[in-house]
């Protein structure tokens, strides 16, 4: 990406690939800026310009650049300066870095999305149409088949490249296993301190329970939850699992409303999910005609992935949903979103809204008046209602296709 940008932009690109390079001047007693600079200019025999990018590329391996970033701030505000590694927040927390606060602005990257996907494999009138809320017929059904597409390729850079090229699925699945390998092999590096055995137990079980409450035992039942809840949280971490946190939804932000010992995990990417459970088209096909009624788990983590970016790239990103589970009345609301001052509540599921309980329940404590349904039907708002305590509850409800997530204000506003 930072390479495409430089070019596109016409920048003069200084890139520095930490696991292969180690700076002299970072051992200094006291280092300074302009040593190491200076160093910079003369390793790559060029000068550092006004349009000059200095890239520093897996910045873990060399966690005391991570604090030296500020003083590149305060010192030389005058440069452009990027950095970018995996695993960031394990490095942090195990190496205890104080992290320039204030002096380093964030660009969060996930997997590709599916409208990313459309235009990768050059549909990007389709991709331009569903951004701007228009989904007929012809559009509804062109997504609807590249979604199908999408389930098992999933959104890796490398696994949608080989797709878009070889336009065939089959080294898709190669290039997934390899990646899994990848993180397997990974994690160990950046946590000694965790039995590798049990981070790979927790890693492959964890996409068995995608979508539930967790309940660390389920994960590896021969473990004490300490020990499991320490592999969670490095998976948490590595962006590996996305949690989606309980929170009452009372009110935004969300977060404040949060019980954060209440979540359940979502994956890093659908594709890799259905690889590690050995989905094969046939199964997919299977749950799209049945409109995921079977294993409503291929929807939920394709919401997810994409709800978890909603707000923007430069915020951390983040999901929540809602849960009742003590009492006679219980319920759950697979996530919950924010769109200024109200709380939205989203359901993956293709079922008739008397079949939604949990939607009006939510709706009579909360006094919410829409709410959104995301499923493999077209676009469109019904009203809709339902008794409850012997009261007539009514909403709108607002139907999204599933694979228009990603700009669902768009057919929400």
């Amino acid at each position: 990406m930072v390479r495409n940008w430089c070019q596109s932009e016409g920048l003069d690109l200084l890139e520095f690939n930490l696991e292969r390079e180690r700076f002299r001047a970072l051992r200094d007693e006291v280092p300074t800026v302009s040593a190491l600079l200076d160093e910079l200019q003369l390793r790559k025999n060029s000068r550092i310009g006004p349009r000059t990018i200095i890239f520093f590329d897996e910045i873990q391996e060399q966690p005391e650049l991570i604090r030296f970033l500020r003083y590149f701030y305060e010192e030389r505000s005058d440069l452009a300066v990027i950095s970018a590694g995996s695993l960031l927040e394990i490095v942090l927390k195990t190496e205890a870095i104080s992290f320039p606060v204030g002096r380093v602005e964030f660009l969060h990257l996930g997997p590709m999305t599916f409208g990313e996907f459309l235009r990768a494999t050059g549909r990007d009138l389709l991709a331009g149409q569903l951004a701007k809320g228009v989904c007929g017929e012809v559009e509804f059904e062109l997504g609807r088949a590249a979604f199908r597409e999408f389930l098992y390729v999933g959104g890796m850079p490398e696994a949608v490249s080989v797709f878009a090229e070889e336009k065939s699925l089959v080294p898709v699945r190669m290039i997934q296993d390899q990646i899994v390998q990848a993180y397997l092999a990974d994690f160990p590096k950046y946590n000694s301190r965790i039995d590798s055995t049990r981070i790979q137990e927790v890693f492959r079980s964890s996409v068995g329970n995608i979508g539930k409450k967790m309940i660390y035992q389920r994960l590896a039942s021969e473990a004490q939850s300490r020990d499991i809840k320490r592999v969670v949280q490095l998976l948490v971490d590595a962006r590996i699992l996305l949690t989606a946190f309980h929170s009452s939804g009372g009110s935004v932000p969300l977060a404040g409303q949060a019980d954060r010992s209440v979540f359940k995990p979502y994956f890093l990417d659908v594709g890799l999910m259905n690889a590690m459970m050995r989905m094969d088209l046939d199964t997919i096909d299977l749950e799209m005609k049945n409109q995921f009624n079977t294993k409503g788990v291929l929807a939920e983590q394709f919401a997810a992935q994409h709800l978890n970016g909603i707000r923007g790239d430069r915020l951390e990103p983040e999901l929540h949903y809602w849960l009742r589970d003590k009492g006679a009345q219980k319920g759950e609301i697979d996530f919950l979103i924010e769109n200024a001052q109200e709380v939205l509540p989203v359901e993956v599921k293709s079922g008739a809204p008397g079949k939604m309980k949990s939607l009006f329940h939510f709706s009579e404590e909360r006094q919410c008046a829409r709410a959104i349904r995301l499923s493999l039907a077209p676009p469109g708002v019904q009203s809709a209602r339902h008794r409850i305590r012997d009261q007539d509850i009514g909403m709108n409800l607002w139907n999204v296709p599933l694979f228009a997530v990603e700009w669902l204000w768009s057919y929400v506003e």
